[in-house]
């Protein structure tokens, strides 16, 4: 059933990239999923701080941090502003601009200190029954952004993936779970061309903290999907818990937690 969401979701994008065209300048659409008719739409970034399911911090327990109702640790909003400095590149709307970092979002994201770790981004689902889903007649998509975070620890995990003849699939089954990990991060809908990123991993006392940002190519694919980036990261000592943040736009990051399930971010208001 999963396979077969899959193959229409890739219809569905193909179809969309055919009838606008192939490629939009970012300008056409925010979150990457262009205009129905071709045009230029309307940005949708959200508005910093208007996360749902944001939890109110509460105090530590024994010395361990507690976590709020979202299921992200005490302190931690599921909207917030980047702690850094974001420089926006002008965009030309031409498919080859050397002076356009895609990665300008993450520019001056430290780097350090981090767990080694390498990644591979995908587009569409990639779990059978968890995770981004997507169908015909699904408008999940279209009520705000979506985001899943979830940790791989085990050889047994790899079956939780969707294909096992797909590139994830294999690059997770090659994972050493002794020595490592694998974290998966999912955020949609929009874009295929606009993918998570992680530029560090960091230790935490009871598992790990993910920092990355979306990828924003000068021009975009006019496909919808789901987006993905998978991590193999060096184990830590502790690992029962997981976070990331994962910064969309200049004034906005996105905080998930792992074990949350998929976490949909209002846009509405």
């Amino acid at each position: 059933m999963n396979r077969t969401r899959r193959e229409i979701l890739g219809l569905v994008g193909g179809l969309a990239a055919t009838v606008l065209g192939g490629c939009l300048a970012p300008e056409a659409g925010g979150d990457g999923s262009g205009g129905s008719d071709g045009g230029t739409t309307t940005p949708t970034h959200p508005t910093p701080r208007n996360g749902t399911d944001r939890g109110t911090p509460t105090d530590t327990e024994n010395g361990t941090p507690t976590q709020t109702p979202s299921g992200l640790p005490a302190g931690v909003e599921r909207v917030d502003a980047p702690p850094y400095d974001i420089e926006e590149p002008v965009c030309s709307g031409e498919e080859k601009n050397e002076d356009y970092d895609p990665l300008y979002l993450c520019a001056n994201m430290p780097a350090e200190p981090s767990l080694a770790f390498d990644q591979r981004p995908a587009r569409g689902t990639v779990f059978r029954d968890e995770g981004l889903q997507f169908s015909p007649g699904d408008d999940s998509g279209g009520n705000g952004n979506q985001l899943y975070a979830t940790l791989l620890t085990g050889p047994g995990d790899v079956d939780r993936l969707e294909d096992d003849g797909d590139e994830i699939h294999a690059f997770v089954s090659e994972t050493d779970f002794e020595r490592r990990a694998v974290l998966v991060v999912q955020t949609g809908w929009g874009s295929g061309s606009i993918l998570p990123h992680l530029k560090r991993i960091e230790t935490t006392d009871t598992g790990i903290h993910a920092f990355g940002c979306y990828t924003r190519p000068c021009v975009y694919t006019a496909d919808y999907t789901a987006r993905t980036t998978v991590a193999r990261f060096d184990r830590p000592d502790a690992l029962d818990s997981g976070v990331v943040s994962l910064t969309v736009d200049p004034s906005t990051r996105y905080n998930v937690a792992t074990g949350e399930g998929v976490v949909t971010i209002d846009q509405s208001s």
